[in-house]
């Protein structure tokens, strides 16, 4: 894979409710969709872009993040308006079947794609998909009381306030060490996708995923997970592999949340050999 950083082309389309779901294409070949997480947009995956020397490489920019627009119906979530949109952008350019690689909050929306149009998905790898109601009561009460907190300081003191509550928790310990100038700099950069931040939190928090779903789930999977991620995450991985032991599961000793970043070439060279088999 030697080209690192093909170009793609950016392309958008109207969402049912029509807005303009902006999405790049870069490569040739069976395509991959890739959802990214929230507050990140699709360059998160700038390191997944070697793949497109076999594949055609589909990255969506959810509601806004990159120039997607940003604005939310009122039934915004992430199994529904996420999978409405992709669902518009995969009609334009992904033909009846497709691969699914999601992440963090792109993994709940392609655990709910594959779960409403199993036919669709060829494969799902899901790189830390927040799934939290897969978690047990004590984890799950722990992420509901610090995202409620964040919640609250943005009905209270406005959304750049629940933005920073939110970063101080899934900045980990980087966004930790970093100076009060540094962090003020950082919030002023994703500014613009503030307003998105309550309902981004209250959709993953009112994602049902049940035992059902897990069990039935028909794709052939991966589950793909850094050992130094947030605390809850090691409680959903296990989840997810005692309902189904059948689950390929990759674990990359010291990376975080964000592996397929962290250690890129560990992670592309299981999915293109996992989509492929």
């Amino acid at each position: 894979m030697a080209n690192l950083n093909p170009v793609g082309q950016v392309r958008s389309v109207a969402a049912p409710d029509g807005v303009m779901i902006e999405y790049e294409v870069v490569g040739a070949g069976e395509p991959i969709a890739l959802l990214h997480g929230g507050f990140v947009g699709r360059y998160a995956f700038s390191r997944q872009r070697a793949l497109a020397e076999r594949f055609r490489l589909i990255l969506p920019s959810s509601r806004g993040h990159d120039r997607t627009d940003g604005r939310l119906p009122p039934h915004f979530g992430f199994g529904t308006t996420e999978v409405e949109d992709l669902c518009a952008v995969l009609q334009a350019e992904a033909g009846d079947r497709v691969h699914l690689i999601g992440h963090s909050s792109g993994g709940a929306v392609a655990f709910a794609f594959a779960r409403r149009f199993p036919e669709r998905v060829d494969h799902l790898v899901l790189i830390e998909p927040t799934l939290l109601s897969l978690l047990p009561s004590p984890e799950r009460e722990l992420v509901t009381k610090q995202w409620s907190t964040a919640i609250e300081a943005g009905e209270s003191e406005g959304d750049l306030a629940a933005l920073r509550a939110t970063m101080e928790y899934i900045g980990g310990e980087a966004w930790r060490r970093l100076d009060a100038e540094a962090k003020s700099s950082r919030l002023q950069a994703l500014a613009s996708m503030a307003h998105i931040t309550i309902p981004h939190l209250r959709g993953l928090l009112d994602f049902e995923v049940t035992e059902a779903d897990v069990r039935t789930l028909g794709p052939p999977t991966l589950l793909i997970y850094g050992s130094a991620s947030f605390d809850f995450e090691p409680a959903i991985q296990k989840r997810l592999c005692d309902l189904r032991p059948d689950l390929q599961s990759l674990v990359i000793e010291g990376a975080g949340h964000n592996s397929h970043r962290e250690r890129p070439e560990i992670v592309n060279a299981m999915i293109d050999r996992f989509l492929v088999t």
